[in-house]
C-alpha cells in the first residue's frame, strides 16, 4: 500500500516509514527499529523525538529499557481534527490581518532601464486604460528604439492612452509621434510643468519614472484610494491643457 499521503498531515519519508514500521511490530525498541528499517541509530532518535512532537509516537519504559509505540491511526484523526478547530477559532482574527495589510500601500523602487521597462510591461499585461502626465518625452532616448515596438503592442492590445506632454521642444516631437498612434490622444501643458520626471496612472497604480540618463528609475506605489485621487488630479489639468 501507498503511505505517501502521510506527507500532507506532515510527515516525510523517514518519519512514514518508522510510523508504518512501527504499526507492524506494535511496539519497538531503538535497536529493533533500525534493524528494521536501516537507519542509523543516532538519526532513529532525533527521528523519533519529531515523531513524538508530532503525536504519532510514545514510548514507555519497562525493564529500564524505552520502547517506542505507533498512536493509533484513529487518534491521529482525531488530534488533526482538534488542530483544525483550533485553527478554524483564530481563523477570522488571520483573515482580518490580511485585510488590513491590503489597505497598506506597496511602495517599491525598480531600478534602471530594466526596471522601467517592467513598468511598461506591466501596462500590457493588465490591459487597462493608461493616463501620463508631466511627460518629457525621453522615453525613446533612455530606452531606445524598444519603445516604438512597446507602442504597436498596446496599440495592438487595444489599450487606451491619454497622455499629457510638456510643451518642451523635446516633449512636442512625442506629443507628435503619439498623436499618430490609434487609442492615443493627446495633450499639452506649458513649460513651467517641465520635470525629468513623469507620472502615471493605470489599474490600482501610481508610477514615478524619473528620466536621467544616467540612471532612470521608478517608483511604483499600488493604492487604489491614490489612484482615484490622482485620476481627478489629472482629469482637472486634461480640461485645461491644451490640444
Amino acid at each position: 500500500m501507498e503511505f505517501n499521503k502521510l506527507k500532507d498531515v506532515g510527515l516525510n519519508e523517514k518519519e512514514i516509514k518508522i510510523y508504518v514500521k512501527l504499526l507492524d511490530l506494535n511496539e519497538a525498541t531503538v535497536s529493533k527499529i533500525a534493524k528494521e528499517t536501516n537507519i542509523n541509530r543516532s538519526l532513529l532518535y532525533f527521528i523519533l523525538f519529531g515523531l513524538e512532537k508530532k503525536g504519532f509516537v510514545s514510548y514507555f519504559i519497562k525493564n529500564n529499557i524505552k520502547y517506542y509505540r505507533p498512536v493509533e491511526p484513529e487518534k491521529i484523526l482525531n488530534l488533526i481534527e482538534e488542530k483544525k478547530k483550533s485553527f478554524e477559532l483564530i481563523l477570522p482574527e488571520l483573515i482580518d490581518r490580511v485585510k488590513l495589510n491590503k489597505t497598506r500601500p506597496v511602495i517599491e523602487i525598480l531600478e534602471g532601464k530594466e526596471g522601467i521597462k517592467t513598468i511598461l510591461n506591466e501596462i500590457l499585461r493588465l490591459k487597462q486604460d493608461w493616463f501620463a502626465f508631466n511627460v518629457p518625452g525621453m522615453g525613446p532616448k533612455i530606452l531606445g528604439d524598444w519603445v516604438h515596438s512597446y507602442e504597436k503592442e498596446r496599440q495592438k492590445l487595444g489599450i487606451k492612452l491619454k497622455v499629457l506632454m510638456v510643451e518642451s521642444e523635446q516633449g512636442l516631437e512625442r506629443g507628435r509621434e503619439f498623436s499618430k498612434m490609434k487609442n492615443t490622444r493627446v495633450k499639452y501643458l506649458g513649460k513651467n510643468y517641465e520635470s525629468p520626471s513623469s507620472n502615471y496612472i493605470y489599474s490600482d497604480r501610481l508610477v514615478i519614472i524619473f528620466w536621467y540618463p544616467e540612471f532612470p528609475f521608478a517608483i511604483r506605489i499600488i493604492d487604489s484610494n491614490l489612484v482615484k485621487s490622482y485620476k481627478k488630479y489629472f482629469n482637472e489639468m486634461w480640461k485645461i491643457a491644451r490640444r
